[in-house]
């Protein structure tokens, strides 16, 4: 089988770059669906955003239909109206509809030349598959500080056990000179890493539904797919197999005012050991890992690296001398310890090195550590 679909990249008057992405992950088309619920957004948009004059955006469909045997399509094009700037949204629906359209013609040359093979070398073929959607989520008007966001699902299938789906993210400033707002615009300062928070919550709250290291794995750039909604929430948008099994589909992920208190655990009495000083120990691995941090082990110098992000420390077992980052190395209640085979620390480590918030429930002896 061959790959359809190279990225289709759409240049609108220098400032917006939008593309129809390639569905290359062999999996059933999946609406897209958000894993948790939304609050209140954790800060506005830091553009000069609030835009008096701004309207309402409409987005109509222009539907492209066909069946052959070589191909079934479904396309409805977004056409854009009521943008400020008519020279931008003009650029932009024709560039939308023109790649639409070479997109249609490229798959249907390629069908074409799989059918051809299969008739030489004897094999069944299978009628390709295109269907493009699109929704919108913020229309630009004053009321969504001026913020038009649209996604476009792609589903496609080339043969195989099954077809796959990839959203894309579309996000403008509805100005008189209309511009593409960027990730990192949307989230603010600091928002990068509220956003990283807000993916650990989620992968921390239903683990089942992820990959097993997803939490420790995942990347979030200034390219991630996302989206804004109504109410000015940025949403994170994974790919299919990106963070989860094929059965998570696409997963959207808002960065909000719960999400982004980060992971937590509990650990229960049972799960925690006195060492010297009466020092209330947490096994390293499992509470670092279930926030997010990643492990990696010296059995030669008995020290474990411990790293999330631009965060990194290491502890040495039997060695009462903790640093974070480059900041001068304290003691702790007591050194790190080896018990049956598992590294265990104080659990004022991940409050005073890691400055994660650490509450410990005196009704049942049990430790919470968030962030």
């Amino acid at each position: 089988m061959k790959k359809p679909f190279k990225m289709l990249t759409i240049a609108v008057a220098g400032s917006c770059l939008l593309a129809f992405t390639p569905a290359l992950a062999m999996a059933q088309e999946t609406a897209v669906v958000p894993i948790a619920a939304t609050s209140g957004p954790i800060t506005a948009v830091p553009i000069s955003a609030t835009l008096p004059d701004t309207q309402a955006v409409k987005v109509t469909s222009n539907v492209i239909e066909e069946t052959s045997d070589l191909l079934t399509v479904k396309i409805s094009v977004p056409v854009i109206s009521g943008m400020l700037d008519t020279a931008y949204q003009d650029k932009l629906n024709a560039t939308i509809k023109e790649n639409a359209t070479k997109e249609l013609d490229r798959l249907k040359a390629l069908a074409a030349e799989d059918k051809k093979d299969a008739e030489q070398n004897d094999y069944p073929f299978h009628a390709y598959e295109l269907n493009v959607s699109y929704e919108l989520k913020a229309d630009g008007s004053s009321s969504a500080n001026g913020i038009l966001s649209f996604t476009v699902a792609t589903y496609e299938f080339t043969g195989g056990a099954h077809g796959g789906t990839a959203v894309e993210g579309f996000n403008i400033l509805n100005g008189k000179e209309a511009s593409e707002l960027t990730l990192e615009q949307a989230l603010g300062e600091g928002g990068i890493a509220a956003a990283k928070n807000a993916v650990r919550y989620t992968i921390n709250k239903n683990p089942e539904n992820f990959f097993w290291d997803a939490i420790t794995t995942f990347k979030i750039d200034a390219d991630h797919t996302y989206f804004v909604d109504g109410k000015g929430i940025v949403n994170l948008v994974f790919q299919q197999y990106e963070i989860a099994p094929y059965a998570g589909g696409i997963i959207n992920i808002p960065v909000d005012e719960t999400t982004t208190t980060g992971p937590s655990l509990t650990l229960s009495n049972k799960e925690l050991t006195t060492g010297p000083n009466n020092t209330q120990l947490v096994p390293l691995r499992k509470t670092a890992e279930a926030l997010g941090y990643k492990i990696t082990w010296s059995n030669k110098s008995q020290s474990a690296e411990v790293s999330r992000d631009a965060q990194w420390t290491s502890v040495t077992a039997g060695k009462n001398s903790y640093f974070f980052n480059k900041m001068a190395p304290i003691k702790l209640g007591t050194a790190p310890s080896l018990i049956k085979g598992s590294l265990y620390v104080p659990v004022e480590f991940f409050g005073d090195i890691l400055k994660l918030q650490v509450t410990e429930k005196s009704a049942d002896g049990s430790v919470v550590i968030r962030g």
